[in-house]
């Protein structure tokens, strides 16, 4: 398979090189006492828009001709091949919960898969419930739930989405977290996660329910050393620019939002502001929202975010510096009103996207390019998935359970994932 996007050389470097000006396409960490502000490029005296998006286009096309020009005419990327997705009314959907529309899962250390009070003992082929006790957070009609995540060491976290502020301290917000160390036969809590993140203000979520905090989305990793590292989304002082929805503004006054990254380094009980994923109100109508994060085997993050209702593409971003900095938003030109994102066990990185059809899509080269070509599709009883939510857990190497909303219910699609 021949690569249609090359990227072999940061040509924008090589400009500044050239003309003797630094180039930093990446966004400004944010201080305990410093506002989030973006900091300028000095590429050229060009428009932000252009600097970040149309030099893309420039540099692809340099890039080409010089591959071209000196013999380098097969740039060759492993092809992303996802079976076992569906089509709409196939009826071969796996049911795993009715009566919700907000998907979640987690990797229990013995192997089950929990999705609320629902656990699989077979990687989700089959689904029992469980009446042991009441799930924290169980209330699957509604998107309370944040991200779950397993630990290295077994210990099982689960937060809430909607965080409010600590009702003494400035520029801390709080939500749940439960734990447990037993495959979640049992756990511990609430107990209050706090984030400490400065300069917040209050807004409006995607369903214009008013929101005094910042969102935690569904991602969160766990780095070598034991820091954890979760995305969130909101407003900061300097976001004031209107959606371009003129009705959500008119109702609610929305505002563009941005993509922020957190880190914990006692477990999850106490996060600090690292970073801003992303920020620009120069691009898409909405702002950066649902941000994704993965960590990829060279220890760089990636983070897929969506900018936009449906119909509008997805954009990424990278760090290489443990999320300090980021580079240059990219362009993925699909339609889609959510995402998750998974990285597997060999590397690939695999997302699922779109509202009302969901879509998968794989990338070999660590979200650099994605295979268009071989995009998959998880199959809806109606076509119109109405949250568009999708959880998904690589159950064993190549093999990924993906659960999703379903007109009014939880339904699973087995998925195989391969290179070729």
């Amino acid at each position: 398979m021949v690569v249609r996007h090359l990227r072999l050389l940061n040509l924008p470097r090589l400009i500044g090189a050239i003309d003797h000006t630094p180039y930093n396409g990446r966004h400004a960490a944010l201080s305990d006492t410093a506002a989030c502000t973006p900091r300028t490029r000095s590429v050229s005296p060009m428009p932000q828009i252009i600097t970040r998006h149309r030099l893309r286009s420039i540099e692809k096309l340099l890039l080409a001709l010089i591959l071209l020009g000196t013999g380098f005419q097969n740039v060759v990327v492993a092809q992303v091949n996802i079976r076992g997705g569906g089509k709409v009314y196939d009826g071969l959907g796996i049911t795993v919960r009715p009566d919700s529309t907000f998907p979640s899962l987690i990797k229990c250390p013995d192997g089950s898969l929990l999705c609320y009070d629902r656990r699989s003992t077979d990687s989700g082929r089959t689904w029992n419930r469980s009446d042991q006790f009441g799930f924290p957070l169980g209330d699957a009609t509604h998107p309370y739930r944040g991200p779950t995540t397993t630990l290295s060491d077994g210990t099982i976290l689960v937060f809430g989405r909607y965080t409010q502020p600590h009702e003494r301290r400035p520029d801390v917000f709080v939500t749940e977290l439960f734990r447990s160390g037993d495959n979640f036969t049992s756990y511990g809590g609430p107990i209050r996660a706090q984030f400490h993140v400065p300069h917040v203000v209050p807004g409006t979520d995607e369903y214009g329910q008013p929101a005094n905090g910042p969102f935690l989305e569904q991602s969160i990793v766990e780095l070598p050393n034991g820091d954890l590292l979760a995305t969130m989304w909101g407003w900061l002082t300097q976001d004031r620019a209107p959606v371009d929805y003129p009705d959500r503004w008119a109702k609610w006054q929305l505002k563009k939002s941005r993509a922020l990254l957190v880190k914990s380094q006692d477990r999850g009980l106490n996060w600090h502001y690292v970073s801003t994923i992303a920020s620009d109100p120069q691009v898409g109508p909405e702002g950066f929202r649902l941000p994704t994060l993965g960590l990829l085997p060279d220890g760089q993050l990636l983070s897929v975010m969506r900018n936009g209702d449906g119909g509008q593409p997805l954009w990424s971003t990278r760090s290489t510096d443990g999320g300090h900095t980021w580079e240059p938003l990219d362009r993925i030109d699909v339609d889609a009103g959510t995402v998750s994102l998974l990285v597997l066990a060999d590397g690939t990185v695999l997302i699922a996207f779109g509202r009302p059809e969901l879509h998968t899509l794989g990338s070999s080269d660590g979200g650099r390019t994605w295979d268009i070509e071989h995009r998959g599709d998880l199959g809806t009883q109606s076509n119109a998935a109405f949250t568009g939510r999708v959880a998904m857990i690589e159950t064993s190497p190549g093999q990924v359970l993906a659960v999703y909303n379903d007109v009014t219910e939880l339904t699973a699609r087995l998925l195989s994932v391969t290179r070729q």
